[in-house]
């Protein structure tokens, strides 16, 4: 989809975007704004504060203009998607693959409705496995899902085992790049490696479009390293992507003290 599609679709499940110079921003923290598409790579003219009522913002550079950077931003990236094969993957993954048919089924959710039924149940199980976000209710989580599915934008992968999910991952994409948004894991089935086989199969699904050249799975979380092991296994390499920061005066210092590992993902500094 386009970043104009993008927006619409972010706007309808209750986000706030804005439009400035022709491209498109979002509102991730109250007052500070990313653009739109993380890795649109605007030109420097383009790059500026994107609203009055804003106090700091950051988007990505182009190539040309990537001297005028003041800062990066900490990606876990997939820059060749053609070679992620399954020749190319170690042994010790092909082995887990194959041992994942086995037990499971790596399907697509076309519809919301199984994940409305049993998705709650595995953001319960993996939120108290890793304490990471916050937990709506269950008629919350499933309006959330509804609109997830409105406008056709995403991809959605479950992992199925006797009939049950397992895990789920969603996804979507913007011009030449696909995001996984998140992926969840009941703790019951982590076991069979099903997080390997979601990622590979949504991959294979990426090469087979035709289109998408990069993927992004997420900002690099340097206070877990446990998942970053976990997403360098996969393949994934930490790109420190150029990029405009700006921050409105007296609050920089501010971010960096009260939230270290947050003002890290903001500016690649430390």
């Amino acid at each position: 989809m386009t970043e104009e599609q993008f927006a619409g679709w972010l706007t309808a499940r209750g986000e706030k975007t804005v439009r400035h110079q022709g491209r498109y921003w979002l509102r991730v923290h109250p007052g500070f704004y990313s653009a739109l598409h993380p890795l649109a790579r605007m030109t420097a003219a383009e790059a500026s504060r994107p609203c009055r009522a804003c106090w700091g913002y950051r988007c990505a550079l182009r190539e040309e203009d990537r001297q005028q950077a003041n800062g990066s931003m900490p990606l876990h990236m997939l820059a060749d998607v053609t070679d992620y094969t399954w020749q190319n993957l170690s042994p010790r993954h092909r082995n887990k693959l194959r041992n994942l048919r086995r037990q499971a089924r790596i399907v697509e959710l076309c519809e919301p409705e199984l994940l409305s039924r049993q998705g709650y149940g595995i953001l319960r199980s993996a939120h108290a496995r890793n304490r990471y976000g916050r937990v709506p209710g269950p008629a919350a989580y499933r309006q959330m899902i509804r609109r997830y599915y409105d406008g056709g934008h995403c991809l959605v992968l479950g992992g199925l085992i006797d009939g049950h999910l397992g895990g789920y991952l969603t996804s979507y994409a913007i011009g030449t790049t696909a995001y996984i948004d998140d992926l969840f894991l009941h703790s019951d089935y982590l076991r069979t490696n099903i997080s390997l086989g979601l990622f590979y199969e949504w991959v294979q699904i990426c090469r087979r479009s035709g289109f998408i050249r990069e993927i992004v799975h997420g900002l690099h979380a340097r206070e877990a390293p446990g998942l970053c092991r976990y997403k360098e296994e996969l393949g994934l390499a930490i790109v420190q992507m150029p990029v405009r920061v700006w921050f409105a005066p007296g609050t920089e210092s501010a971010v960096r003290i009260l939230r270290p590992h947050a003002y890290y993902r903001l500016t690649g500094h430390d």
